[in-house]
C-alpha cells in the first residue's frame, strides 16, 4: 500500500495534528490522520493513521492501516496493517492482520495476528486432513 516514507508524505489527510501542538484528550474520526505533534489521549479512527517522525502518543491506538515513524507508549490494533518505519518506536502490545516492521525499528510488546474467515476455513480444513492421517490415530485405532 505505502511502501516508503515518500508514500507516506504524499498522503491526503482530512486532520494533521502539527508538529507544535500538545493535544489532550481522546481523538475520534472517520477520515485520514497524520499527527507530528504530542497526543495524550486514546485514538479511533475509522480511516488511516499516519504518526510522524516526531509525533509521541501516550494512549492506545486503534485504526484500519496504521503508519508509525514516531513514538507510541500504549496498545495498537490495526484491522488492516501496521507498518512501523526504521524511526518507530512502539511500546505496547498489538492486535493486526499485517504486520511490518522496518530495520531499526523498536517494538516492545505482545503480538496478536488477527485471521480473515477465508483463511481461517481453508486452515480449519487442513487440520481435519491432518488429523485423519497422523500416527496418533492410527496407533489409537489399533489398539
Amino acid at each position: 500500500m505505502f511502501n516508503r516514507q515518500t508514500d507516506f508524505e504524499k498522503a491526503t489527510f482530512d486532520t494533521l495534528i502539527g508538529s507544535n501542538t500538545d493535544l489532550i484528550g481522546d481523538i475520534n474520526s472517520k477520515g485520514i490522520i497524520r499527527i507530528d505533534g504530542k497526543v495524550t489521549g486514546n485514538i479511533s479512527v475509522q480511516g488511516d493513521l499516519f504518526i510522524g517522525e516526531a509525533a509521541y502518543i501516550k494512549g492506545n491506538v486503534t485504526a484500519s492501516n496504521i503508519h508509525i515513524a514516531g513514538s507510541i507508549d500504549g496498545d495498537v490494533s490495526s484491522s488492516g496493517l501496521l507498518k512501523l518505519l526504521s524511526t518507530a518506536k512502539l511500546i505496547g502490545d498489538i492486535q493486526v492482520k499485517t504486520f511490518i516492521c522496518d530495520e531499526g525499528s523498536i517494538f516492545d510488546g505482545n503480538c496478536k495476528m488477527l485471521e480473515n474467515q477465508s483463511s481461517k476455513s481453508i486452515l480449519m480444513g487442513k487440520k481435519k486432513e491432518y488429523k485423519k492421517s497422523s500416527a496418533i490415530d492410527e496407533e489409537q485405532s489399533e489398539n
